[in-house]
């Protein structure tokens, strides 16, 4: 299989790693140059990685084409590009819609929407997909899970759940920063919330049949601490605060169609 990856950031790299660590076969990865930094240490590190300027040439050479680029520079990126209706297109853009992509291709393409998150890098983690695509199920089963989404408000609620990762290290950070102002050293208290988190998340991934809400009071002895801090947290609105965000996220992805 060969790939073409126009736009070359960070969740470019962790799939390209990823997919080389896997046990499918990729016989060429060419990549836009764009970041530099990156493509050169891609083509350093993997004799099979080829850095292009052109991107019209990384479609012409590649079976399927991965588009990655910001979307503030989408449109002047992509614009005008020839897609043979032979090749596969995975877009990585999550603000942009089937209905934007192939009007500034100006023809039908083959296309698939996906989320790969940067631990697919370690071949770890879930990848949404929209719509069902059997390359882009094949390229990212390989490099972690998949999800697919059967409509396409059903692919922007993943991309609001993706988006959660920035919380979730801010609230590692308030909890560390909280215990070091108490006295602990930042390194031990880094150290013990990683671990501590490390040990629910597997808890919740070998009972996702049960909902998450039914957990909360088996994690909750009845006038306990856990409890404790589980009431003030909702009553100072932190579940409210969580829920104005993901609604935030929502409305941008409904304002992009």
């Amino acid at each position: 299989m060969k790939l073409g990856f126009i736009g070359t950031g960070v969740i470019s790299e962790a799939c390209i790693r990823g997919l080389f660590a896997s046990e499918l076969t990729i016989e060429q990865v060419c990549v836009s140059r764009r970041s530099h930094a990156l493509s050169a240490k891609l083509a350093a590190d993997f004799s099979n990685v080829q850095v292009l300027d052109d991107n019209q040439m990384i479609i012409d050479q590649s079976d399927v084409i991965v588009l990655a680029v910001r979307p503030q520079i989408a449109e002047k990126v992509l614009a005008g590009l020839q897609i043979p209706s032979d090749k596969v297109v995975i877009s990585l853009i999550a603000t942009l819609t089937h209905t934007t992509l192939l009007q500034w291709f100006g023809q039908d393409v083959n296309l698939c929407r996906a989320i790969p998150l940067p631990f697919v890098a370690q071949r770890l983690g879930v990848t949404a997909i929209f719509p069902r695509q059997q390359t882009a199920e094949t390229l990212f089963n390989a490099i972690g899970t998949v999800i697919t989404a059967e409509t396409e408000d059903e692919f922007d609620r993943y991309a609001v759940a993706s988006a959660t990762m920035g919380i979730y290290f801010e609230s590692l950070a308030t909890l560390s920063e909280w215990m070091t102002n108490e006295g602990t050293p930042q390194e031990s208290a880094q150290r013990y919330f990683a671990a501590l988190f490390k040990g629910l998340n597997h808890t919740a991934l070998n009972h996702t049949e049960q909902p998450f809400a039914d957990q909360v009071p088996e994690h909750c002895t009845p006038g306990g601490l856990n409890e404790q801090a589980v009431n003030v947290f909702t009553q100072q609105g932190g579940k409210d605060a969580l829920i104005a965000a993901l609604d935030s996220l929502k409305t941008r992805l409904q304002g992009a169609k």
